[in-house]
């Protein structure tokens, strides 16, 4: 693995009343990190998953709310998608962002049980106004 991914908790208890388990999945480093750094001021906790099968593990432990790139190694997007709906039901809420942006993979993830399909580049300030 060329860089390792980690958890972020913020330390002020204040923060804790409205904070939400999110897991971003990307294996693109810098968007997880940029993605990660705007959701932690918020107040989110948060782990990068930069694959499928990393994001399988991740989501079955937390059971988060799943940011979730297509492109993934090992697992695309898609697939993660349907085995934790499978998996997890309603348990979960995912949305998938990703750079294709045609109207059968829209399909395709919404079959897959993600509840939005954004095209990057998401904004971040959008993305947050859907978690809260």
């Amino acid at each position: 693995m060329p860089f390792q991914y980690g958890t972020f908790e913020p330390s002020s208890p204040d923060l804790h009343a409205r904070m939400l388990h999110v897991l971003i999945v990307e294996d693109n480093f810098d968007q997880a990190q940029t993605l990660r750094m705007f959701l932690s001021d918020k107040g989110h906790t948060l782990a990068i998953a930069p694959s499928g099968p990393a994001a399988l593990e991740a989501a079955r432990r937390k059971r988060p709310d799943v940011l979730l790139d297509l492109g993934l190694p090992g697992l695309d997007g898609i697939e993660v998608a349907k085995r934790l709906r499978l998996e997890l039901g309603e348990a979960i809420r995912m949305i998938a962002i990703t750079a294709y942006r045609n109207e059968s993979v829209r399909e395709q993830t919404e079959q897959a049980g993600c509840e939005l399909h954004l095209v990057k580049p998401a904004d971040p300030r959008f993305i947050e106004s859907l978690l809260g």
